[in-house]
């Protein structure tokens, strides 16, 4: 078994979390390593087809008035970076072209000096006294062991925490994944009339409508936006529920969500306005998923916490996004907005897992509840969250000793780098 022990930061999943680590760590100068087991880094922006960047200001949707920034940084850089190559939409750069978001994703990290490993699956981890020593992958090479000082877990799934005996969350407070959101397969679709099509609402009421294996069974939610090319339009709508950690359940909803599809893109040719000639360009080689393992950190973000737009003393980003919780349901979706020019800070605490001295989290799988999560999981928020992963995990070397950092000194580096705590 090949070993691995060159590397100071090893970082578990290439998603917006592990991205914002990876960079921060890197551009710091240490010795970085992210692991992804896709083929491209991006996560939900990539592999799942998530589109677009939801809203990083505050007043997400409501159009009240003057709006703050609260998620920039890493993020704005992207951003930046896609609208210069043309590949976001000239009216909303927030949405994107998932193919050029691979190569910007690509080049940002190596610019940071970061080292990647593509199609490696996290299957074990050695510890010793709370302590990670090592994390063992499988690759098509062979295995591989990776040592390292100290570890940053982006998985989403909260992976490496759980199998390092962490306290982990999943679903409701029993733990036994009740009630967590349904996936989403996503996909997008060419050769559509976008000066004839009807407006969303109506889309839905056209859906709802249909009768034996139409939208209206189909479907549990229907959600669309042009995307960033001429004549096409990027779908959110297929929702299946299930429990994405088991095994046969996550293989069953990943082809219920391409029959669907296939059903989907007929009725459109055949029922809708601008749609007559489309055709599917592609689905997410993965099924989206909301919801996932949550780890039970040294701080608990609540709903409460969310709702009343608290202010944290050891805060390393902000957030203003909706607590939007989709439900099991047909057409269940309940978004509760934060009071308009409000915003609420994520601890540092809900970053470090219990039981562990050198791992931190920079996933949608920090330490939340439920409807906190239903707000923070959004990918502007996710790698702002890694990006202060990162930038911590660098001030704890040599040791890795992640709870014993200076975080003013953390929040200094933040705000250095152009994130934003205070909008």
């Amino acid at each position: 078994m090949k070993t691995i022990d060159d590397y100071d930061v090893i970082i578990l999943g290439g998603g917006p979390g592990g991205f914002g680590a990876a960079v921060r760590a890197g551009r710091a100068g240490e010795k970085t390593l992210l692991i992804e087991r896709e083929g491209c880094l991006g996560g939900g922006g990539t592999t799942m087809l998530v589109n677009p960047f939801m809203p990083h200001t505050t007043d997400c949707w409501q159009k009240t008035g003057e709006f703050k920034v609260v998620n920039a940084g890493v993020y704005a850089e992207l951003l930046q970076a896609l609208t210069a190559r043309r590949a976001t939409n000239p009216n909303d750069p927030r949405r994107f072209d998932d193919e050029s978001l691979r190569v910007v994703l690509d080049e940002m990290i190596s610019a940071a000096g970061v080292k990647v490993i593509f199609h490696a699956t996290l299957f074990d981890a050695k510890t010793n006294n709370g302590r990670i020593e090592s994390v063992r992958l499988a690759h098509n090479g062979g295995p591989l062991t990776v040592r390292g000082k100290v570890f940053i877990d982006a998985t989403g799934d909260s992976l490496l925490a759980a199998l390092v005996g962490c306290d982990v969350m999943f679903g409701d407070e029993q733990g036994n994944g009740e009630g967590v959101m349904p996936m989403t397969t996503n996909f997008l679709v060419g050769g559509v009339d976008l000066a004839r099509v009807p407006s969303a609402q109506e889309l839905k009421a056209r859906a709802a409508r249909g009768d034996k294996d139409t939208p209206a069974l189909i479907n549990t939610n229907v959600s669309c936006t042009s995307y960033c090319r001429e004549g096409t339009m990027h779908f959110n709508a297929i929702r299946i529920t299930g429990n994405m950690l088991d095994p046969f359940e996550l293989s069953g909803a990943e082809m219920e969500g391409r029959r669907r599809i296939e059903n989907f893109v007929a009725w459109l040719k055949a029922n809708v306005p601008g749609y007559e000639n489309c055709w599917l360009i592609k689905v997410g080689q993965h099924i989206g998923i909301r919801e996932s393992r949550r780890i039970r950190g040294d701080y608990l973000l609540t709903g409460e916490d969310i709702l009343a737009c608290r202010k944290f003393d050891d805060a390393i980003s902000c957030c203003a996004y909706p607590v939007d919780i989709h439900g099991q349901n047909a057409g269940e979706c309940r978004i509760t907005h934060l009071p308009a020019g409000e915003y609420y800070q994520i601890p540092f605490r809900c970053l470090t897992p219990r039981g562990t001295t050198n791992l931190l989290v920079a996933s949608r799988g920090i330490s939340a509840d439920v409807v906190a999560h239903g707000s923070l999981r959004i990918m502007p928020s996710v790698m702002n969250i890694g990006e202060a992963a990162g930038e911590a995990a660098v001030i704890s070397l040599p040791a890795g000793e992640v709870r014993y950092i200076d975080v003013q000194e953390l929040q200094k580096k933040i705000v250095a780098a152009g994130g934003v705590l205070v909008a």
